[in-house]
C-alpha cells in the first residue's frame, strides 16, 4: 500500500497548470458585465419563461428594478468588492414534500 502513497507520476501523465494567475481576474468581471453579455443572458432567461428567484423577482419585474438604477448598483458593488449576495432558501432533498 505504501508504492501508492510514494508513486511520482511521469510528466506525460499529469497536466500541470503553470499559469499563476487566479482563475477568476478582472478580466474576465468586465467580460461578464460587458452590456452585449447580459442583453443576451436576459433574452435566454425570457425565452425560457425563467421563474422568479428568491427575491420573487419575476421576469416581468427585471426592467422595472433595472431601469430604476439597481443594476448600475449591484455592477459597481460587483467591480468594488463590495456586492453581498441575498441568502438562499435552504432546501432538503431528504424532506417528504418538497417535491
Amino acid at each position: 500500500m505504501s508504492d501508492l502513497n510514494t508513486r511520482m507520476p511521469s510528466g506525460s501523465d499529469v497536466t500541470q497548470r503553470t499559469d499563476e494567475q487566479p482563475a477568476f481576474s478582472a478580466d474576465l468581471l468586465e467580460l461578464f458585465l460587458q452590456p452585449s453579455n447580459l442583453v443576451s443572458a436576459w433574452k435566454q432567461v425570457r425565452a425560457n419563461k425563467g421563474a422568479a428567484g428568491i427575491d420573487g423577482m419575476t421576469i416581468d419585474d427585471f426592467p422595472a428594478w433595472a431601469n430604476a438604477g439597481n443594476w448600475k448598483r449591484v455592477m459597481t458593488e460587483l467591480r468594488s468588492g463590495q456586492y453581498q449576495p441575498s441568502p438562499v432558501k435552504l432546501w432538503d432533498a431528504n424532506k417528504v414534500g418538497n417535491w
